[in-house]
């Protein structure tokens, strides 16, 4: 591993100054400072001593002083992929997430946003960028934020990245956007701060049931002491316990909500949703709750769906949508808004391990009631108890693409081996295998509570505005007693 061991001081000693090859990470320097990264000052304090030292000040009187570590795949100039489907919250959530937290860090007063570091994890694949990566060093570019600013960002594989940076980056605070074992690698190995963060969106970790498969692996080993020198910031209380309760408490875990930063902001502002005359199902997929929905179509043929197409689904998931008389397929769109105009009601029947539930909370602001699974971070994301529907039975199982029947997901948590892996057999048999869950149809039973809940308030429109306004004051509640807690988190950090 490229992980420095001599002092800050010895690697400037060393080090050959070359035009352009510079990560210009320092704040704007003035003449008399220069105009090298060189002129930050590494801290002293370790990571959680609390001692908080670090180059900002944070808790000296200057402004705190932050470094990002983000992945390609969480800006439109660095994409593989074509972004064109866009819905805020389904298959882009944690990438909008990212941006409300920079527009937050950006806005925020005395608040320093040093460096936005990219790590290219995909650059050695066959896939090409629209920007292919340079071969000298990390590039500077320019990223733009959603509602927000542009940023300078500077992009580049682990190797390029941790050179440029090792021994001249130093913060008070370097926050990590997803706890990758690379970008923790990075962030622990290039950067100098008071405290390591990391952001968790879902649970695909190295502690629990539901993230690595390879649990013996010396990757894993390091992946998880990685982590325990981390904070987490996780995106809902679930998840946190969830992180605490599987790593042994070695864990430093504690919610911080997309609110805390102000993802819902612009949302809140929006009036509340009338004149909708669908059940809405955004992201159409097996882990979403593809076989739920489709039954539910099926069981009421007098009720008009809503199908939203993203990046999560497949051409054989939209050929079953299309087989319904009664389900309108449609792509998902940037413009959010055209999609909750025409919804009453909002479908989340979500199958597996989800962390939060954010087109939850954008319809509840709405004033759109949702329908949704009683389980781990959707718990949090309804504010409308009655509308969680409890002890669904069917369980997605990401990690080997296998369908779970007949126990719930916390019954699952407790009773699933570690160390499970895919059935065995030929590719091509796994495969086959796999492919039955996308053409599962959940049975009478399986879904139901969702066809209670979504019969009841489609022929009683007065119960489902009540419904609807009751959503609509507790999602705006929470939204507002999160305002500023990222914030505020940070500089206790420091």
């Amino acid at each position: 591993p490229y992980f420095r061991e001599p002092s800050a001081e010895d690697l400037r000693s060393a080090a050959q100054p070359m035009p352009g090859s510079s990560l210009c990470s320092a704040r704007a320097p003035s003449e008399a400072q220069g105009a090298a990264i060189g002129q930050c000052t590494p801290t002293n304090g370790r990571d959680g001593d609390g001692d908080g030292g670090g180059a900002g000040g944070g808790r000296g009187g200057g402004p705190l002083r932050v470094a990002v570590l983000a992945t390609q795949d969480e800006f439109d100039e660095t994409l593989y992929s074509d972004p064109a489907v866009e819905v805020t919250s389904a298959g882009n959530g944690r990438k909008f997430a990212v941006h409300a937290m920079l527009r937050c860090l950006a806005a925020a007063p005395r608040v320093e946003l040093v460096a936005v570091l990219v790590l290219d994890f995909k650059c050695d694949g066959e896939q090409l960028p629209a920007r292919p990566l340079p071969q000298e060093g990390p590039e500077r570019l320019e990223v733009r934020i959603e509602r927000g600013p542009s940023l300078v960002a500077w992009r580049g594989d682990l190797f390029q990245l941790l050179v440029a940076a090792a021994g001249e980056l130093s913060v008070d605070i370097a926050i990590a956007t997803a706890p990758r074992h690379d970008l923790l690698s990075l962030m622990h190995g290039a950067v100098h701060a008071g405290r390591h963060v990391v952001m968790g969106h879902d649970y695909n970790l190295p502690y629990g049931p539901w993230g690595a498969s390879d649990m013996s692996s010396e990757r894993h080993k390091e992946h998880c002491s990685l982590l325990d020198r981390t904070m987490v910031l996780c995106t809902s209380c679930h998840l946190a316990q969830y992180l605490q309760t599987w790593s042994s408490g070695s864990v430093d875990a504690r919610a911080c909500f997309c609110a805390d930063y102000g993802y819902f902001d612009e949302e809140e502002a929006r009036p509340c949703s009338q004149g909708g005359d669908r059940v809405t199902f955004i992201s159409p997929c097996p882990a979403k709750g593809l076989s739920i929905f489709l039954r539910l179509a099926k069981t009421l043929p007098e009720v008009q769906f809503l199908a939203v197409s993203t990046v999560w689904t497949r051409t054989l998931h939209e050929a079953q949508l299309r087989e319904l008389p009664n389900v309108e397929l449609m792509r998902g769109s940037a413009d959010i808004d055209s999609i909750y105009r025409r919804t009453t009601i909002l479908v989340v029947p979500s199958l597996w391990s989800e962390a939060f539930g954010l087109v939850a909370v954008e319809a509840q602001l709405r004033g759109i009631p949702v329908v949704s699974t009683d389980a781990y971070g959707l718990r949090e994301a309804n504010f409308v108890p009655e509308l969680r529907v409890p002890d669904v039975r069917l369980v997605q199982d990401m990690r080997i693409r296998a369908l779970h029947r007949g126990r719930t997901i916390d019954q699952l948590e407790r009773e699933l081996p570690l160390a499970r892996a895919e059935p065995g057999g030929s590719a091509e048999e796994r495969d086959r295998r796999a492919m039955k869950v996308h053409f599962y149809l959940a049975t009478p039973v399986e879904a139901s509570g969702f066809v209670a809940c979504v019969r009841e308030m489609w022929h009683d429109a007065a119960r489902r505005a009540a419904l609807g306004a009751e959503a609509a004051a507790g999602a705006k509640a929470f939204v507002a007693s999160r305002r500023g807690e990222f914030l505020r988190t940070l500089w206790e950090l420091a």
